[in-house]
């Protein structure tokens, strides 16, 4: 156990002094994993980047889990959140290869009410070619886009990352519903509510070289447009949105890459360091053979507008 390993511990037992005792028979088999730990870090680290978590919703949920962890009003909110994350996940074994945006969705599973400013909410629609018949499908949920990083670099590598994203959305091909007919059609999915934030959540091979985790990470943008994704049916006009922070995997550990102050930063454990403009962070998945793994992304709407709907929507 390192030595930021062991404040935590200190950390945690001046909160719960009985934690450490109750669970001294369990404790060999209860060990957390260094590695989940850390993802688990850096995915909190991302989503203290995204303006709704400053909102009154996480300011209340933090209430309500502060009065059954401590009564001390000076552990910081972050604290506050971990502690009750880190009591309520598994996280005694390594994570699965690629398992970061899991772990980020059995987060939201333990937090409800933070779902909502995650959901995509799509509705696929097509008419089949074949018969002409107007087809709808069920809607379904998602929490954002995950795809194969081997792509950006090589069957879509001459696309925008935006139009990347949409012609996987539109690569998928449904049954025709008129009997006899069942012809495979290309569907288009269309949304009429835009989230909060929005995710991307890249699948490695992790044996890459060097050259083309550059060429795949050459291909991100900072910001995107949600209607070149989906069919937009909304009516609000703010469907741009702005990467924040990324969650990236480098040896054993996580790191968080986010936008503050700005200007590009990276944490590690409980260090920072200042990488500067996008062009640093590129040399930096360069020279670090790092791989973005989930990538958030925030609604550019501007902040005062955004507080008024959530209030509205409440």
């Amino acid at each position: 156990m390192d030595s930021s390993e062991v404040q935590e511990v200190e950390k945690l037992e001046e909160i719960d002094p009985d934690l450490s005792d109750s669970n001294t028979e369990e404790s060999e088999e209860e060990i957390l994993n260094e590695t989940s730990v850390s993802a688990l870090d850096m995915i909190l680290k991302s989503l203290w980047n995204i303006r709704v978590f400053l909102s009154t919703l996480l300011m209340d949920y933090v209430q309500e889990a502060n009065q059954s962890l401590t009564n001390d009003e000076s552990v910081p909110l972050e604290d506050i959140l971990r502690i009750f994350l880190l009591n309520n996940l598994s996280l005694t074994h390594p994570l699965e290869e690629n398992g970061v945006s899991k772990l980020f969705l059995n987060v939201l599973e333990l937090i409800p009410r933070w779902n909502s400013h995650f959901e995509v909410n799509e509705v696929a629609k097509t008419i089949c070619i074949r018969c002409k018949t107007d087809m709808a499908y069920s809607g379904e949920r998602s929490y954002g886009i995950i795809i194969n990083a081997n792509s950006l670099r090589s069957a879509f590598k001459d696309f925008a990352f935006e139009n990347i994203l949409k012609a996987i959305r539109i690569n998928v091909k449904r049954l025709c519903d008129k009997e006899g007919c069942e012809k495979r059609n290309y569907v288009d999915t269309m949304i009429s509510n835009l989230p909060s934030a929005f995710i991307v959540a890249l699948q490695w091979e992790n044996n890459e070289t060097e050259k083309e985790i550059l060429d795949t990470a050459s291909v991100l943008a900072t910001e995107i447009d949600i209607s070149a994704i989906y069919r937009y049916e909304g009516d609000s006009a703010f469907t741009k949105y702005r990467l924040v922070s990324m969650v990236w995997s480098h040896g054993d550990l996580y790191n968080c890459v986010a936008y503050e102050n700005n200007r590009w930063v990276r944490h590690f454990c409980s260090e920072m360091e200042v990488i500067g403009d996008w062009d640093g962070v590129l040399s930096s998945f360069r020279e670090l053979h790092i791989r973005p793994e989930i990538l958030f992304f925030e609604n550019a709407m501007p902040r005062d507008q955004m507080f008024s709907e959530q209030g509205s929507e409440d």
